[in-house]
Order: C-alpha cells, then structure tokens, then sequence
C-alpha cells in the first residue's frame, strides 16, 4: 500500500495517455512514471533511505508531484513546506522535519541561502530550474541521473508517507504526520464522492504544499484522470485552462473564490459549461453563491467537503449535490470510513440537534504530530481525534458546522458562537464577507468585533450594519463594533486567521 503505485499502475494502464498539463508541456503517463523512478533512484543515490526526510519549497509546479511520488516510492517521507509563511517559520519547520534534503524553486533561493547556516541537517539542495548556485545540485540533471526502475522497497500502510504543516489558524505551526494507508483512504473516498473516472480532467491550482492534494491532485490521477497544474492563481488563467482544455472537474477553496473570478470580465468571457462538477471546502458556501456557480456551469454538480490536516483532507463529511439545497446550511454527513460522536466539555454525547465537539475515528485519521507528543496526546484521545470543531446533528443524521471551540465569545456570562453571527450578517446585500471574533473588555469579559469586507462598489456604515444585526439577532449576541476592512487574512487553505485580526484590531476596540 503505497501512494506511488499510483503512476506505476497507470503507467502500465494507460501508458500513452496525458497525465500531467503545464504551461503548454504534457507528460504521458509512461514518461511521468519514468521521471518519477529516476528521481527515487537517484534521492537514494544521496544515501537516503527509508524513513529519511526530503522537504520541497515551492509553488505548483511538476517537481513538487514528482517528488511526491518518488519519496513514496523509496519509502522516503516527504515534506512539502508551506511556502508563504516568513523565511523565520520556514527556516524551523525544515529543521524540525529532520529534512536531509531541501529541493526549492529559485523565486526561493533568497529565502533559501540565508537560511543554510542554520540548516545543519540539510546536506544536500538541489533547485529546480534556473541558474544553478554553485552550493546546489540542478533538479533536471540530477533527475535524470537515476535509473528508470521502480525502488526495490516495502512501504508499509502504517510507513509516515508526508509532513503536512497545519495549525495555521492559531499561528503555531505543527507537522501533521500522515501515513500511506490515511492517504490512500481519503483519496479513494474523494474518488468515489466526485465519481471521476479516466475521462476526467482536472484543474490544479490550490497550493500542493497543503493537504487538500488528497481531495484534488491525487484522486484525479489516482483515477487515470489527466491534470493541468497551473503554478499559482490568476483568473483569467484559472478560466482559460478551463475553455482550453475541457476541464470537467473544478475545486476551488474558499467559495468565496469564484465570486473574485467573475468580476474579471475577461474570465466570464470563457465557456465553462463542460464543467461537471464543482467541489469546495473551507468556508460557508451560501445558497446565492450556489446559484451564481450553476448559472455559470449549468451541467455542474456541486460538493461541499468538510476536513482537516488530522482527518487526511476535506474527507470526514460530505454534502452531495442532490442535497445541497435541501439541507441549506449544511456541511453533510459523515465518510462511511469513519465513526463519530458528538459530546459535551465532559466528553459526554449530547442529543440530537445540540451542538457539541465533533470526534473523529477511522483509517484517515492521521498518526500524530512530529515531535510533538504532548500535542499529539491531546488531540488524539483513545484513538479518537478531537476535532475542535463544534457541530450539531439534525435527526437525518446530516451535521451543521457551528464554530471553532476556540471561537466561541463569553460575553456578559453568555456563550455567543462566532459563526452564528457571522451567518446572519452575511445576509446583508452589501457585506460579502464577515469574521466575528471577541476582544477583551472589562465590562462583558468579551466584547464582540466583526471584520467586514464589503460587495465591490458598496459602502455602508457602522451604524447600518448595527442596525441590521439589531433586527436578526438577540441583544448579547449582536457585534458592539464593526471593522470594514478590504480583505479577510486567510491561511493557504482558506481558512481566516482570526488571531491576526486580533492583533491588528486591538488597539481599535
């Protein structure tokens, strides 16, 4: 059970066809198969053996899959770091991961290079493209000074295949250790609930460096699917794949996502009416952004996925489209793979319809964090993962995402759930997006603050948007102030990073 069976499989299934599009280049997958085993032979021509580290720094490009694969192959673990967090942040994720290898773009070669004193560790860098620093190896030649054989190596199902970097919304960053089998689980599941079959094309141009590859990237090839790769968003670009190369299957993360792209007219230009489904993760997906998606791809189904780095992706609850107007709101129900329970602070489960921590078990549930065991005994309790995410469940068994448990205000010796006021401000026909969080205060413990971004064009008032919450929500729970801001801070994944809101809107409050 290994993730680069992957292209082997394929590779012998459909050797002739596209696999992997990037600007203009194609790879069959008998040639992607190729490069994969030469760089596998050659990582471990370094010495590297299983069980050793290789981390990569880059945006989308086909080195980052490759390598993927090829570490799997060799039972190497491997480690795809997040690119936009601060050189100080990525300097310390390489180091804790133990990497022995640190292959990078050269847009990172100037984060790179400062940073190689520190990087004891790191014996070999190797950059991919680009003039060559004479303290690294070149991606290509090095590539293709490996054999094409497939790595004479047991991988086993529990074997660490991948460091994901998570716990971004709080900003302390820890290394999510994922095995073969939680991999393989959730992107099985992904293939089944998308229905992708080798027809398919896909678009992938949300970040590699995050676990969402488990939902988009690998179920399209995992399928025999082909995918265009683009190296990082922009919307005419993101639409013009789409017309050019009949892209069937769309994952965008936030939802939010698409409303950006049709405000530029020429990304409205491009036919999109192939698109057969749309899936996406990560945020509230209202009923009117709904709307304006199938106006837009009228043969699209859509899915909305509910997951995080410790559940293997957006895997754990899915809502399909034959429920996705009917059940409004919604996040959907629970993988099949997995069992679940919904409790109180004292671990307790709590009847139908009341909200509670959801707890997670199942083969996506990844092992732990690395190095970090104090953590990883917190959040994995018994074999179950404490999410931190507060659900409720109706009587059909469909779960309705309420807020973080770190979210949650106290105020005025109330519990106030920040999504809940956030839901009704959305309603608002000028507010496009909303983050409602607490702040300090004397009189009420918390005082409750709400970001605003406003509709492109709009402009409104504290005291409108006042109003408005006076008329949709109880008095403890309306926001006392209201910040307009031009755009939310998100992590890569999309989710709002509350704490930098925090920080920046203290000394305002």
């Amino acid at each position: 059970m290994n993730i680069g069976n992957i292209p082997a499989r394929n590779a012998i299934q459909y050797p002739d066809k596209t696999a992997l599009i990037f600007e203009g280049e194609r790879w069959t997958w008998r040639q992607f198969n190729s490069r994969i085993n030469r760089l596998s032979q050659a990582l471990m021509g370094l010495g590297l053996a299983k069980g050793d580290k290789v981390a990569i720094l880059t945006e989308n490009v086909p080195a980052i899959v490759e390598t993927n694969y090829a570490c799997a192959k060799a039972g190497i673990v491997y480690f795809p770091v997040m690119s936009r967090l601060f050189p100080k942040d990525i300097q310390h994720l390489v180091d804790l991961s133990d990497a022995r290898v640190l292959i990078f773009h050269p847009d990172f070669r100037g984060v790179v290079e400062p940073m190689r004193a520190e990087l004891p560790k790191v014996a070999t860098y190797i950059q991919i493209g680009g003039e060559t620093p004479p303290w690294a190896m070149a991606y290509e030649p090095f590539l293709q000074s490996g054999r094409d054989a497939a790595p004479d190596v047991e991988v086993l199902p529990d074997d660490v295949y991948c460091f994901i970097c998570t716990g971004g919304t709080t900003g302390v960053s820890k290394l999510g250790m994922l095995s073969h089998l939680n991999a393989l689980a959730a992107i099985h599941t992904s293939i089944g609930a998308m229905n992708i079959t080798p027809d398919d094309v896909g678009l992938q141009v949300l970040p590699l460096f995050h676990v969402i590859q488990n939902n988009c990237l690998h179920p399209m090839l995992a399928a025999g699917a082909s995918v265009v790769l683009q190296h990082r968003f922009d919307a005419v670009q993101f639409m013009k794949a789409i017309h050019e190369e009949k892209v069937s299957v769309v994952i965008v993360v936030p939802p939010f996502l698409f409303s950006w792209i049709m405000a530029v007219p020429e990304a409205i230009a491009c036919d999109v009416s192939h698109v057969r489904l749309f899936a996406t993760a990560a945020a509230t997906f209202p009923d009117d952004l709904k709307r304006d998606v199938l106006k837009y791809m009228p043969k699209a189904k859509l899915i909305y996925v509910y997951g995080l780095t410790e559940s293997s992706g957006g895997n754990a609850v899915l809502l399909m489209h034959e429920n996705t107007f009917r059940k409004s709101g919604a996040i959907g129900v629970v993988n099949p793979l997995m069992d679940y329970r919904i409790v109180d602070h004292r671990g307790e489960r709590v009847p139908v319809g009341t909200a509670g921590e959801l707890l997670l078990k199942g083969p996506p549930v990844i092992r732990g964090y690395y190095k970090r065991d104090e953590e990883t005994a917190a959040t994995f309790v018994d074999g179950w993962l404490h999410t931190g995410d507060i659900v409720r469940e109706d009587e059909e068994g469909f779960m309705y995402f309420v807020d973080r448990l770190k979210d949650m205000i106290k105020t005025g010796g109330e519990n106030v759930f920040a999504k809940e006021v956030e839901d009704a401000l959305l309603n608002h026909p000028k507010i496009s997006e909303v983050a409602v969080f607490g702040l300090p205060d004397p009189q009420w413990g918390e005082k409750i603050h709400a970001a605003v971004v406003l509709k492109p064009g709009m402009e409104a008032t504290d005291e409108e948007i006042l109003a408005f919450a006076k008329e949709h929500l109880a008095g403890f729970k309306r926001p006392k102030a209201i910040h307009f801001i031009a755009a939310l801070p998100r992590n890569p994944s999309g989710k709002v990073l509350k704490h930098v809101l925090k920080q920046e809107l203290a000394d305002k409050s």
